[in-house]
């Protein structure tokens, strides 16, 4: 029976922001597939608490050795303060969101992501009335597909691996991390978009192409 529902952020409730194409060009990675790209970024950007941009900013170009490259500078400013006019979620999300409360299911938010402006996301969206338990990888300090950060959700909502389900758009990061720690889990696969840089070759429990799909695959726990 699952008891709780774990989802992931970007790109499963709302759309990334950051453009990883235009980003990875921007670094000069020409030997790391985009994957490896973002899991490069997130392990650089994504662990710990920033105070300034300035301190993002420098632990990037220093994971990627470009401390002289002005145009990527201003491609991480653009990022970070002139986005937030493009943050909202999918059209069913709220609608899901609300209706699986509603139904008496724990609701957990884990994701990787970058401390600035996390807060004012969470107000701009009102995550509060969705979510019993939020678990950014800045505070638990792991990164998905890191059993910690699972585990970390899992103890915060009081439940064991085979009572929750994990809901994201990365096979690398949510199927196979899920997976790994004896959770139940679905992938969503808008568009069919999700497995363009994702060449994880792990097998998703479900798949879905939108998130109204989630209560048929509760239907099979029933």
């Amino acid at each position: 029976m699952i008891k709780a529902i774990v989802f992931d952020f970007w790109n499963t409730l709302a759309l990334t922001t950051i453009d990883f194409v235009h980003l990875s060009a921007l670094a000069k990675n020409e030997k790391l597939t985009l994957g490896d790209f973002i899991e490069k970024y997130e392990l650089a950007t994504h662990l710990k608490k920033y105070k300034n941009f300035e301190e993002l900013r420098d632990d990037f170009l220093k994971a990627f050795k470009q401390y002289d490259n002005e145009l990527l500078e201003k491609e991480l400013y653009e990022v970070y303060f002139n986005r937030f006019d493009k943050i909202y979620f999918f059209p069913e999300v709220e609608k899901v969101l609300t209706k699986l409360k509603a139904q008496g299911y724990k609701l957990a938010l884990l994701t990787n992501t970058e401390s600035l402006h996390a807060e004012e996301i969470r107000k701009m969206l009102h995550l509060d009335d969705y979510f019993d338990v939020f678990a950014y990888s800045f505070d638990v300090r792991a990164v998905k597909p890191d059993p910690k950060a699972f585990e970390f959700a899992l103890k915060k909502l009081k439940v064991k691996p085979s009572e929750a389900m994990m809901v994201g758009d990365s096979l690398r990061s949510d199927m196979a991390g899920s997976k790994a720690v004896g959770m139940h889990n679905c992938w969503i696969n808008r568009k069919g978009k999700a497995k363009a840089f994702d060449l994880a070759k792990v097998k998703p429990e479900f798949e879905m192409d939108t998130l109204e799909d989630i209560f048929k695959v509760l239907g099979h726990f029933k």
